[in-house]
């Protein structure tokens, strides 16, 4: 239930200091069509072990991450997992199946 995610965060930055001060220690990033922790039609998240270890080991924190996906025809498509509560937007150009093509915003 992603909404139980988005609520439990939420309720962290609101005992937190806000979001910003949360953000120092806890992030969200979202994976839309993903299912519970893997499957389902979106493109799953990928590098996530890298990231924290980025963060944790080097103090750099992830703004967003990449998820990818395996299509039919034998393309790939890759979106943005972007940091709550921006949400991935395309840029309106550009294949809707290159991460390159997509901001990041509220």
């Amino acid at each position: 239930m992603p909404e139980g995610s988005i609520h439990y965060y939420e309720a962290v930055v609101k005992h937190s200091g806000g979001l910003a001060d949360t953000q120092r220690f806890a992030r969200l990033f979202m994976a839309p069509g993903v299912a519970h922790c893997a499957g389902g039609d979106g493109p799953q998240p990928r590098g996530l072990f890298e990231a924290l270890t980025k963060w944790v080991e080097h103090d750099e924190a992830p703004d967003r991450l990449e998820s990818v996906k395996s299509l039919p025809s034998g393309a790939t498509r890759t979106r943005p997992l972007c940091m709550y509560p921006t949400v991935a937007r395309w840029k309106g150009q550009g294949s809707s199946d290159e991460i390159d093509n997509f901001n990041c915003e509220r």
